[in-house]
Order: C-alpha cells, then sequence, then structure tokens
C-alpha cells in the first residue's frame, strides 16, 4: 500500500520507530505529515531537519488528499485522526504492517530480544556499511554517525530492530535473526512469562532453511527447535557490566556469515559512536559531575547499565535518578526493580510515567509508594522528586566532592531532559 501512496500521515510521529520509518519513506520520495502530543522529544530535531512541521492531533489534520495513514501502536481506531481518517475511507496501517512492507522485499537480518537490541542493530548496520554493502537500517534511537533513526541504502539487505511488543516482529521475515536475550517484560500485553517466550520461539519457527539463528547460549533451554543452523555466541566470566562485549561478539557472527574479515569487522567497532540515551554523554567524561542519560526501563538493564559505569568510575559517588515506565511494568517487576541499585549510592525516584497504552486506575493507587517504600529497604540512600523541575533542581544542589560525581538518569520517558537540563549549568 505505501508504495502507491504519494502523501502518507503518521500519528504518532514522534516515537522512535515512526521517525525511522519516517526517514526511509522520506528517502523514497514520499510526502509526509504527522502528528503527535504536542511534547517535545528527543526525535523533534530529526523531524525538523526533515522539514517535518509536527502538528497536535486533530480531526482537521486528516484531509482527502492524504492517501494512506500509519498509526503508531500507541493509538488505537477511537483517537480522533483514525476515526476521521476511516470515515474519508482513506487506508490506516499499523507501524509494523508499513515496516514489514520495507523489510520483507528485502533480505533481512533482524535483531530481536529482552535487552541489548538497539545497540547491536546499530553496530551490525555500521559495520556492514563499512564492508560496502550498502544496507538500509533502521533503528530504534538515532545513530551518532547518521545523526538519524535509519539508513536508506540501495542495495538488497536491510538491518532492523524487531519489536516483540503486542508480537509486532512476527510481521517480519528475516533470513537471519539475533537474538540477544529473552527476560520478561510487557506485562500489559504478555500476561505470563511463558506467553513472552513463545513470541519468540514463534519468531524462530519462521526462519527459512537457508537461514541464521546467532542467540546467546543462556537461551538453549528456551529456543529448542530451529529450522536452520544456529550459532550460539557468550563472554568468559560474569557478562554484568559487560553488555557491549555480547553486543560485539553478536555482530561479529554475522561479520561472519557475510564473509567480513574478523579485523575490519573490529575496526568497525572502533569507530562505532553509539546511540542516543544508552549511556549517553551530556558533560564531558572527565568533568567533576559527569552527566550521563540511559534509556534502561527495565531491573536488568538498570543492574546491567550501574555496573558498567561503576567499572568505568570506581571512586565517584553515582546517584542514581529513575523514572519508571508504565504502571504494568512497576507492577509486576516492582521487587526486581528494588534489588537492581546496587552500584548506585543514592537513588533517586520520579513518578511513574504513564503510557497511552494504559490505564492508572487498573493499578493500586499507592504503586509508586510501595516502589519508594520497598527500594529503601534495599538500599540505604533512597528519595524521591515529584517531576522534572525538582529532580533538576535537586541534582544542581548536590555539593562537588574530592572523588568526583557521577549523575545517570534512567527511564523510556521524558527524564533526559533532566540530563539535558544539567549539561546546559
Amino acid at each position: 500500500m505505501l508504495h502507491n501512496s504519494k502523501i502518507i500521515h503518521m500519528v504518532g510521529i514522534t516515537g522512535q520507530g515512526m521517525v525511522a520509518l519516517c526517514e526511509l519513506l522520506v528517502a523514497e520520495g514520499k510526502q509526509i505529515t504527522g502528528s503527535d502530543t504536542g511534547e517535545v522529544f528527543q526525535t523533534s530535531a530529526i523531524l525538523q531537519k526533515l522539514g517535518i512541521r509536527v502538528k497536535k492531533f486533530q480531526k482537521k489534520n486528516i484531509t482527502k488528499t492524504v492517501d494512506a495513514v500509519v498509526r503508531s501502536s500507541a493509538y488505537g481506531d477511537a483517537h480522533v485522526e483514525i476515526a476521521a481518517a476511516r470515515h474519508l475511507g482513506i487506508p490506516v496501517m499499523d507501524y509494523i504492517d508499513a515496516v514489514a512492507e520495507i523489510f520483507n522485499t528485502k533480505r533481512g537480518v533482524l535483531i530481536a530480544g529482552t535487552h541489548g537490541k538497539t545497540s547491536t542493530t546499530a553496530l551490525v548496520g555500521c559495520m556492514l556499511e563499512d564492508a560496502g554493502y550498502d544496507p538500509t537500517v533502521l533503528v530504534g534511537a538515532t545513530v551518532r554517525r547518521w545523526g538519524k533513526n535509519a539508513r536508506a541504502g540501495k542495495s538488497e539487505w536491510m538491518v532492523a530492530e524487531g519489536d516483540e511488543y503486542q508480537n509486532k516482529f512476527l510481521k517480519l521475515r528475516p533470513e537471519i535473526l539475533i537474538i540477544t536475550n529473552i527476560e520478561y517484560d510487557h506485562p500489559d500485553f504478555f500476561t505470563t512469562k511463558k506467553q513472552y517466550e513463545q513470541a519468540f520461539r514463534t519468531l524462530v519457527s519462521g526462519l527459512p532453511p537457508r537461514g541464521l539463528l546467532i542467540a546467546e547460549k543462556n537461551l538453549k533451554q528456551i529456543i529448542v527447535s530451529v529450522p536452520c543452523p544456529v550459532v550460539w555466541y557468550g563472554i568468559v566470566g560474569k557478562p554484568e557490566g559487560r553488555h557491549m562485549e555480547l553486543n560485539k561478539k553478536a555482530a561479529l557472527l554475522v561479520a561472519r556469515r557475510f564473509g567480513i574479515a574478523r579485523v575490519k569487522a573490529k575496526r568497525s567497532f572502533d569507530a562505532y559512536e553509539g546511540v542516543s540515551r544508552r549511556i549517553e554523554l551530556y558533560t564531558s567524561s572527565d568533568a567533576d559531575t559527569v552527566v550521563l542519560d540511559d534509556y534502561a526501563h527495565h531491573p536488568t538493564e538498570i543492574k546491567t547499565t550501574l555496573a558498567y559505569i561503576r567499572r568505568l568510575y570506581p571512586k565517584h559517588r553515582i546517584t542514581a535518578l529513575f523514572q519508571p515506565h508504565t504502571y504494568s511494568r512497576t507492577h509486576v517487576l516492582l521487587q526486581d526493580f528494588t534489588r537492581s541499585f546496587g552500584n548506585a549510592d543514592e537513588v533517586v525516584l520520579m513518578p511513574i510515567y504513564s503510557s497511552a497504552r494504559e490505564r492508572k486506575d487498573d493499578f493500586p493507587p499507592d504503586l509508586f509508594e510501595r516502589l519508594l517504600q520497598e527500594t529503601s529497604k534495599k538500599h540505604s540512600n533512597v528519595k524521591d522528586v515529584s517531576g522534572i523541575k525538582e529532580a533538576v533542581a535537586y541534582c544542581r544542589n548536590l555539593v562537588p566532592i574530592a572523588n568526583g560525581r557521577v549523575i545517570v538518569t534512567f527511564g523510556a520517558g521524558d527524564v533526559w531532559q533532566v540530563a539535558k537540563a544539567l549539561a546546559t549549568d
């Protein structure tokens, strides 16, 4: 449908995946319009560079000149713009169906997993670019080398990040599949751990016989039936804080499949500049107070990232500022969250960042208070703040110390604004 559409309107355009898709559509010569809540997101700068003015959600954004509407998974049929499109007979596509329309015409490399898929996707994409394969790449964050979330290549290859939420990745048909890890998440959709794991098994079952599965070795008990060759990978010793080593191991196995020399692949890794919101520095690395931001919103991600930061700054005082993401995840993984801050000297909790896909009233009214209380039982120094402004004020009032400080903001919401504000001081 997209190939035959000239003017495409995107509902929820500022989402990371939507922006990446938008970049690919613009590269194809499509005329894009878009709308969102009116908030400022990290992706807003990318859309501005593309010359796309983001409008606030409203019925009048949908006119008969629009050929197709692509919507974020956060918005259903009751949304004012979706309803308007249906009324005018304009085709409406879900984000993942639009991605599938592009991905499934290519030879696909898909990176899936609970953690690490964004960085691994960027690593593989940059490596194939450096090796001259000219891939199309779709990433769930801004790749610093490109200054955007996507790369429009001209070859038959496409590298993409596979999102398990709502079983989205099952719409994609990869030739090569990487699974970085599997750990229960998205309890608002997968009601049990068993359901969550089954989604990955179903994904694997769709691989072609000529395909390849590259999977972390601890997944052998979960992924037991594979219709194609499989290569297991891992690292020696404790993995805590060594997640980028694991990501590079997976990328090296992709290099082997493509016939890229190991030394050439490692040269590409050395030149890798990272992606936004993944241990992103907002100050110099040797500042008196180092400010970092990370997208970590799952207990394991927080624990792993703090272990890495502690290795980088063994003597610094680390303040972890955490904004829980979604009531459902906070509710189901509450006890795991309370145990994830061991490498922080101080924990500061922000209010739960709600999602359009859930209702606050469906959860205990004291959920945040329980998180605060239970975390205080596991950690000796826990505080809470009421929002972005108070968080910024609190961090600005921290007294400099001889060994230095690290302030790291965690969460999939808008907590990055705290790091940005501190970096401008």
